[in-house]
């Protein structure tokens, strides 16, 4: 048996010799290619379905050589197979190049961010750039090369041909061009980057970018950490509220309380002021060091509306910092005589003139 492969193989031509081992090697190093090599996504399943994929199609162009390898004896029978084989040689290679180009784009015009602890690539307008000009020559190289496998190098000079792939491209533009052309904006403007904290009212998001890619940007949720996906062009198109910059960490936020007339304003003082440490002893992104400002906004109707300004060390903690202050002033309450409902300061009509209709009776 494997004097048969051997002899089998020293009969193949040069490019099947090659071809034969590139599919070996692609098959047992696909793991390594896509988890190392070429950026994976932040999606294992994603790196799993790309590995697989490799390897079928490594396997289907091995099946190829070796169904050429048995009808070897009639030499018009196997030669579209020969075209086949090499077709898929130069689409594996030409899918493969692409991937290590982006990769070396990335790590030569990307940028290295840290997002709540995670370390992670960033794409620049500089590395898709570059990435989109490699896939241009990449994709006329790999054209050429099958124009020159199938021997229709008469298709050049049809200029039917050369319209109907515009033909084609133009009624596809939809599809990629509007959205690729939105993620190169994004990307040349700088404001939305990933490790970015993002208040978006429209889609109801307050969430963190991890992804800007040429046809859409990926958030994860602040509070759920679920993948939130808007395509670049639908992004560009609505009001997005930018909590800090790329880098920063610290943020200064605010939480309101509506009190009673009936509290003072010491009291409240203190209130927030046990509030404070107790939510900084729950919660290492606030620094018990950095006191909290106390303000009265608004003396309403029914009660006095008051803020608590706050530093936050760790903007990715945003809202669990939120409640974690909620807790403890709804905790402390009790024991500084106040309550954070609203009061109900107002009384029904009915009420009022049966009240009035008593006082009448007991007057006369």
């Amino acid at each position: 048996m494997i004097d048969e492969l051997i002899k089998y193989f020293q009969h193949l031509s040069t490019f099947g010799q090659v071809a034969i081992i590139l599919n070996l090697l692609f098959f047992f190093l696909a793991g390594v290619i896509f988890r190392y090599i070429v950026i994976p996504t932040d999606d294992e399943t994603a790196n799993k379905r790309r590995i697989r994929w490799l390897r079928y199609l490594n396997l289907l162009l091995l099946i190829i050589y070796v169904i050429d390898g048995l009808i070897n004896g009639h030499q018009n029978s196997n030669k579209w197979l020969l075209q086949v084989s090499q077709t898929g040689l130069v689409l594996l290679i030409s899918y493969l190049f692409i991937q290590f180009s982006h990769a070396w784009a990335l790590q030569h015009y990307g940028k290295e961010k840290t997002i709540d602890g995670e370390d992670i690539s960033s794409r620049t307008y500089k590395s898709e750039m570059m990435h989109l000009i490699i896939i241009g020559i990449t994709i006329i190289a790999a054209l050429l090369l099958l124009v020159n496998i199938w021997h229709v190098t008469n298709w050049l000079q049809a200029t039917g041909v050369l319209g109907g792939l515009l033909v084609i491209l133009f009624a596809t533009k939809d599809a990629w061009a509007v959205d690729s052309a939105h993620g190169l904006i994004l990307l040349y403007n700088h404001d939305l980057e990933p490790g970015v904290i993002c208040r978006i009212p429209e889609y109801n998001i307050l969430a963190v970018i991890r992804k800007i890619s040429l046809t859409q940007t990926t958030f994860r949720d602040l509070v759920q950490k679920h993948k939130i996906v808007i395509p670049n062009s639908k992004l560009r198109t609505t009001k997005i509220e930018i909590l800090n910059r790329s880098g920063s960490t610290s943020w200064n936020d605010y939480i309101e309380y509506k009190i009673g007339y009936g509290t003072t304003s010491k009291q409240v003082e203190k209130f927030f002021e046990k509030v404070w440490q107790q939510a900084c002893a729950k919660d290492n992104a606030l620094d018990i060091d950095k006191k909290p400002k106390i303000s009265l906004i608004e003396a309403g109707d029914h009660a006095i509306l008051w803020r608590i300004h706050y530093h936050l060390e760790n903007i990715y903690r945003l809202k669990s910092v939120q409640f974690c202050i909620n807790r403890a002033a709804f905790d402390l309450q009790e024991e500084f005589g106040l309550s954070l409902s609203t009061p109900i300061t107002h009384q029904a009509v009915a009420d009022i003139v049966v009240a009035e209709d008593k006082n009448i009776e007991e007057i006369i």
